[in-house]
């Protein structure tokens, strides 16, 4: 019973969470939810656009009379933080209030923090229960993981073409080939990454705002980074050190042809999702992807794993998930 309600409570925070995904960056979007002894939701907190104030921070500043937090539950979407940054740490505020327990779904990547607010609250006498849907918790912040573990940001690779895999016709007329609802869901991808990065010749071309233009996510409008040809002379791995030494934590790569191959050929794509209609343009048309390079069957890798499909106005969105080895 206790599982199932510990269960219950961090998946409500994971939602609360999702609302800010793509705007809390340097910082993890994190979801707080505090139970009173009887088992009642008195308060809930996000972190914040800009990521502070902390989820914790605004879910305690809600409650007025702070008495009312003794021997109540803390439910989180990552483990509070333990060290003083730009504000307090999150364990303390945990602690003054007296928290019965604590029931976090993932540690903290962070070396600062991995471990160290687990332990902070235990050593206070609190109890603490780790990795309550956890998965679920790291796929919400896996940009915030990778950042943490690889040094660079989760990228994902957006392609848009038609049934044959074409982005346009010999023309380069690409508009549009896939339905409104289908560039809608371009739009919601673009709110929930840090940064959109394009080539050079698609921007020179299409001449694309790359902005949200969803009603209400208009916020969310991630940093641009194009890739012009003197950026191609330097390696793409520097590139996203860079980008992630400067806060971006997801990348979605929205470029052309010679973009979407660079970024494939040095296996940088951590998710590819496709986007295809069903028109059918023909072999003069414009390809997604150019050349590979490979001679043989037996060198090209099966490099992802489709995790999920969907049907939008006859337009077919296909997820794929890099496997790793």
């Amino acid at each position: 019973m206790t599982k199932r309600l510990d269960e219950r409570f961090i998946s409500y925070a994971l939602k609360l969470a999702q609302k800010n995904l793509g705007g809390t960056a340097p910082n993890p979007v994190v979801g707080c939810v505090i139970v009173s002894d009887d088992g009642v939701i008195i308060s809930s907190g996000i972190t914040e656009i800009g990521g502070r104030p902390h989820a914790e921070k605004i879910a305690i500043d809600k409650i007025s009379d702070k008495k009312i937090l003794a021997g109540a539950t803390l439910y989180v979407t990552l483990e509070p933080c333990s060290h003083l940054g730009q504000t307090p740490p999150c364990v303390d505020e945990i602690i003054q209030n007296k928290f019965r327990k604590v029931v976090i779904a993932t540690q903290d990547p962070d070396s600062r923090v991995n471990g160290n607010g687990v332990a902070k609250l235990r050593e206070a006498g609190i109890d603490v229960v780790l990795g309550v849907l956890e998965k679920e918790a790291q796929e919400i912040n896996r940009g915030f993981f990778t950042a943490k573990k690889l040094g660079r940001p989760f990228v994902t690779l957006k392609l848009a073409t038609s049934l044959d895999g074409k982005i346009a016709t010999k023309n380069f007329d690409s508009k549009w080939i896939t339905c409104e609802r289908a560039r809608d869901f371009s739009h919601f991808l673009r709110a929930k990454n840090d940064a959109i990065l394009v080539g050079a010749n698609t921007a020179r071309k299409d001449n694309p705002s790359l902005d949200c233009r969803l009603s209400g996510l208009e916020k969310f409008s991630p940093r641009i980074v194009i890739l012009s040809h003197e950026n191609f002379n330097e390696e793409l791995e520097n590139i996203l050190k860079k980008l992630c030494s400067e806060g971006v934590n997801s990348l979605l790569v929205e470029g052309g042809q010679n973009v979407a191959t660079q970024f494939l050929q040095k296996n940088l794509v951590d998710e590819l999702i496709w986007i295809r209609s069903n028109k059918i343009i023909g072999s003069d048309g414009i390809s997604a992807i150019g050349k590979m390079n490979f001679d043989k069957i037996s060198e090209v890798m099966n490099s992802f794993k489709r995790q999920e499909i969907r049907e939008i106005d006859g337009d077919t969105i296909e997820i794929f998930r890099r496997q790793i080895n």
